[in-house]
């Protein structure tokens, strides 16, 4: 059977996108090849990729198509006949198929008689097929960032300059963008040979490597680790290796090569996030630390294909030299003022946060002050918060919300964004802040689990985006997120469960937002809006992360509200996952009673309980058994909980063989619907237990 080879060659592609117009490429041709009745099974499919080209690889197709005989419904029969003569309707679908009124038969399809034909689809060519089918694969393809060339009006992410298409050793023949398909590819830009001829699929790979052309991107990657650590070995440093920037480079290179290049020592006055954003972030080069993990002025540059090094060498080495030097001329500005409140909150007063929500003063105010407010609900409003050796006084917190957002009036900031934060902590320890209160700076972007200061001004900022946002509208959709809300959201979950484990405490989203709202003077939709979307937020979560089944989280959610302690909820929604996805018999029997005590409830029961009216030995066993649950504090989680109440299961059962809940006396009836409630409520500290569906 023969194997398919498709490579178009391009313009460089941006890195970012080559990953995702690969798959897209490979889908629309499974998929289209999938309708042709030409089943490909993943493990036929390699892909290839890099800056210059994307290649689809499927091995074992059929040369012909297979053949399916299939019955194909039309129109209703008094639409198709009419005094037994066939109407347009009839003629039109049986020319469809190449076939005479004559040909078509009546079949009944719930209750109603319809025309139908047999036909036979399939025994086509796939050489044909494909002739079709790759080119779509392309047209289908889309972008944000697609655009034209030349006088064609076919579109791609950069102009396309050659197409590949063999079946085995036959040209799949197509015209594109005004490119005719051929067994020919280009290599390396650099490489001798402009143009190779592929005679097999099978060489593809291998002919490409012979041509200083790595086609394969796994193996790019293999072999630029290995070049790094290699070079790193022979000065005896090692290679800070970011898998992020790994894919980068690797999707900028077909042949990689490793030159080692250095700075001037003087540049490591700087903080050591300020060079590593000029090194790997700006330049795509690769830092090099000593043995205590020191960063140190030599770098690796990877570059695509070998040749006139030296050049290279002082080619980089020269912007490095340009961007580090702007690097310390902002360094050294930003340090001549003071990194304090007093003498940079007004700068903050020019820079607007949104449209609508005021500057980045009033929004650091407001971050302040909601971090005082969470404070004091860890604290139980005493001055400090302790957590083992580990202690936080307000005054420190404080501090640290102040000064989060000073650093976006820096130079180094305004030329890197992406310091922000940590440019921030470097310039706090430079004037004198302690360790605390510099580390809450960046930590508030991306708090440790550590950084109790940083997690507290971080939930406050989060908290405060999403009611301002909120606010103005500016609310996610299906589609659109400009402001990274739903990512802001999990980083607040987080952040709550990380605190309520080390304080062993309770924060109710609820109360926070409630009054944060309050204090900007939000309207209570608003405040509904955002507790709306943390609970969706919560509910996608407990998905993902628990993989809980939706009834599991709806009964959960029946009887708590999640942001009232997400922890809490969380560890109930584990509790079902474990003993109610495959339920055992002791799951099953523990349903059934707890549901048959649940639904029989009224509504409007009082919950009052006369016992005296409970005469019953079933009817006592059972409120003693309550009794025993409801008054014992010692439980050590809700598993140990839950397992007492399963042993309900016998004791309820005992009850409704013996006993009529709503007796005819109406003193009687309001006493076992009082007992029944009583019980109601014990199961509710966990779930709904009647919205768990039965399983075996």
């Amino acid at each position: 059977m023969p194997d398919l080879l498709f490579e178009i060659g391009t313009e460089e592609l941006p890195p970012s996108l080559i990953e995702n117009l690969t798959n897209q490429i490979k889908n629309n041709i499974t998929s289209e090849l999938k309708e042709k009745y030409i089943e490909v099974k993943d493990e036929q499919v390699k892909t290839y990729n890099s800056p210059r080209r994307i290649a689809i690889i499927i091995d074992n197709l059929p040369r012909i198509q297979e053949i399916k005989e299939l019955e194909v419904k039309g129109p209703d029969k008094t639409k198709a006949f009419v005094d037994g003569k066939p109407t347009q309707a009839a003629i039109g679908f049986a020319k469809k198929y190449n076939l005479e009124p004559k040909d078509l038969k009546i079949k009944e399809v719930n209750g109603s008689e319809y025309v139908f034909v047999n036909v036979k689809i399939g025994g086509g060519e796939v050489k044909s097929i494909l002739s079709e089918t790759l080119p779509n694969s392309l047209k289908k393809t889309t972008g944000d960032k697609f655009m034209k060339w030349g006088n064609h009006e076919e579109k791609f992410a950069r102009p396309i300059r050659w197409i590949t298409a063999i079946l085995d050793k036959d040209i799949v023949s197509f015209t594109y963008a005004g490119l005719t398909s051929s067994n020919k590819t280009t290599p390396h830009r650099f490489n001798k040979n402009k143009s190779i001829e592929i005679k097999s699929p099978k060489e593809y790979e291998e002919l490409l490597s012979k041509n200083n052309t790595i086609c394969d991107k796994t193996k790019r990657k293999e072999k630029i680790q290995n070049l790094l650590n290699n070079k790193a070995d022979e000065i005896g440093l090692k290679p800070l290796i970011d898998e992020s920037l790994l894919n980068e480079v690797a999707n900028i290179t077909e042949d990689p090569a490793a030159l080692i290049c250095q700075f001037d020592d003087s540049y490591l006055e700087l903080p050591e996030c300020v060079i590593e954003t000029v090194l790997r972030k700006h330049q795509k080069y690769f830092v090099l630390k000593d043995e205590n993990n020191k960063l140190t002025n030599k770098f690796v540059v990877i570059t695509n294909g070998t040749g006139k090094e030296e050049n290279i060498k002082k080619g980089n080495e020269k912007v490095v030299r340009a961007r580090l030097n702007d690097a310390k001329f902002f360094y050294e500005e930003d340090l001549k003022r003071p990194f304090t409140y007093e003498e940079r909150i007004k700068d903050l007063s020019k820079i607007t946060f949104q449209k609508g929500l005021g500057t980045m003063q009033e929004k650091t105010e407001r971050v302040v002050e909601l971090s005082e407010y969470i404070f004091n609900l860890i604290s139980k409003s005493k001055d400090e918060i302790k957590n083992g050796k580990f202690q936080l006084k307000k005054n420190t917190l404080l501090d640290g919300a102040k000064l989060c957002k000073l650093d976006l009036v820096t130079h180094m900031v305004f030329e890197m964004p992406e310091l922000q934060g940590l440019v921030g902590k470097e310039y706090a320890i430079k004037n004198s802040f302690s360790e605390i209160i510099s580390s809450s700076i960046a930590g508030h972007y991306n708090p440790s689990n550590i950084d109790t200061a940083g997690m507290i001004i971080g939930l406050a900022d989060r908290i405060d985006n999403l009611i301002c946002l909120f606010s103005i509208g500016k609310i996610p959709t299906s589609s659109t997120d400009p402001f990274a809300l739903r990512v802001q959201t999990n980083w607040l979950f987080n952040i709550v469960d990380r605190l309520q484990d080390q304080y062993s405490t309770t924060l109710n989203i609820n109360s926070i937002i409630d009054s944060h709202s309050k204090k900007i003077k939000a309207d209570a939709e608003i405040g509904q809006k955002v507790k709306d979307f943390l609970k969706e937020r919560f509910r996608l979560r407990c998905e993902s992360t628990h993989t809980a089944l939706p009834d599991h989280i709806n009964a959960v959610f029946a009887t708590k509200d999640p942001l009232d302690n997400i922890q809490d909820c969380s560890q109930n929604i584990n509790l079902l996952s474990k003993y109610f996805t495959t339920q055992e018999e002791k799951e099953k029997a523990f349903l059934v009673a707890a549901k048959r005590s649940i639904k029989i409830v009224s509504n409007d029961t009082s919950g009052s309980l006369d016992t005296d009216k409970l005469k019953t030995g079933e009817e006592k066993t059972l409120l003693n058994h309550f009794n025993e649950i409801e008054n014992n504090s010692s439980y050590k989680d809700i598993e140990e909980y839950y397992k007492t109440l399963r042993e309900l299961s016998t004791p309820i059962n005992s009850f409704f063989e013996k006993v009529l809940v709503n007796d005819p006396d109406p003193k009687i009836k309001e006493a076992r619907q009082g007992l029944l409630k009583k019980g109601k409520m014990l199961f509710e500290k966990i779930c709904d237990f009647n919205q768990i569906v039965e399983r075996n």
